[in-house]
């Protein structure tokens, strides 16, 4: 067997994933003639035809589709070598990363960045919560954690994950208003709200919605007073499910409300995508929202 050349195979790969010398050559980014001239140089290496090929496309033979499945298992342990120097790279890569984000999006990434820089101890995160957006074109952060999807064109853009909400109150609560919680009788029942400036906000919209249900008695400016107020007696408020599994004196009221879902959107600038401290925060909180998709914590 004469001396293979390793990016024949990879063409081979592509001709039997594409089915056709014309589509393969296409997505290769060279010619049908110089990817036929490439077979033939493969096939004359090996000893053996690789593919027939018809007017309406390429069938692998039987000893092809043996070459063809070895040249797959090469892919994934190229790719798996590629893994590798990334994740070697990024080890160490230095420097700031500026993460811009909301309220609850923020505690939920600052109660679980601990273990990041065990892996990478020459990067710093900084964490700016802001209901704000800050513009990512001007470079005010390097990345956006935000419930929606930016339009800016020069972003680049993903959806990590889902935050979900509940209705939640003290186990204290829970005990002394035993017999309302249980009938659904929301008159009878104090609750903990966001102040007149946020009162259009999605979760205090619902929550007015609860039939006879009175207005909060105490209000608050931002999330986090609700989750305090909340879990010390004030009352019943609607709080991210990832804290159920924060705060252990949490009760589920409704552990779930599908209507106030949120899709998480990860936007960064398109010029950092191959900048190794920006991906290995990235690739950190896919990991963090991977697990959250999972276990709800």
């Amino acid at each position: 067997m004469k001396h293979l050349n390793w990016d024949d195979l990879r063409l081979l790969l592509l001709i039997a994933q594409e089915g056709t010398l014309r589509r393969a050559a296409r997505k290769a980014g060279v010619s049908p003639a110089t990817l036929s001239r490439r077979l033939d140089d493969l096939e004359d290496a090996v000893g053996h035809k690789l593919v027939e090929r018809f007017q309406g496309g390429c069938i692998p033979t039987a000893f092809g589709s043996d070459v063809i499945a070895l040249a797959d298992q090469m892919g994934e342990i190229a790719l798996d070598v590629e893994r590798s120097r990334e994740r070697q790279d990024a080890h160490a890569a230095s420097g700031l990363v500026r993460i811009n984000t909301d309220e609850w999006l923020s505690y939920f990434l600052t109660t679980r960045f601990a273990r990041f820089h065990d892996a990478y101890p020459n990067i710093e995160v900084e964490i700016i919560t802001s209901h704000r957006p800050y513009n990512l074109t001007r470079r005010e952060a390097d990345i956006a954690i935000r419930p929606y999807r930016p339009e800016q064109l020069d972003l680049v853009t993903r959806r990590i994950g889902t935050l979900a909400f509940g209705l939640y109150c003290s186990q204290d609560v829970a005990q002394r208003h035993a017999a309302a919680l249980a009938n659904r009788d929301w008159a009878k029942l104090p609750f903990v709200g966001f102040d007149e400036p946020r009162a259009e906000f999605q979760s205090d919209r619902w929550l007015r919605a609860l039939p006879g249900a009175p207005a909060p008695w105490m209000k608050c400016s931002y999330g986090l007073g609700i989750l305090d107020g909340v879990s010390h007696g004030a009352g019943l408020g609607v709080l991210a499910t990832f804290l159920a599994g924060d705060a252990q004196d949490l009760h589920a009221v409704l552990p779930h409300i599908p209507e106030l879902d949120q899709e998480i959107w990860l936007s960064m600038h398109g010029g950092l995508r191959t900048s190794a401290r920006v991906r290995a925060v990235v690739d950190f909180m896919e990991e963090v929202f991977s697990a959250y998709r999972e276990t709800g914590h």
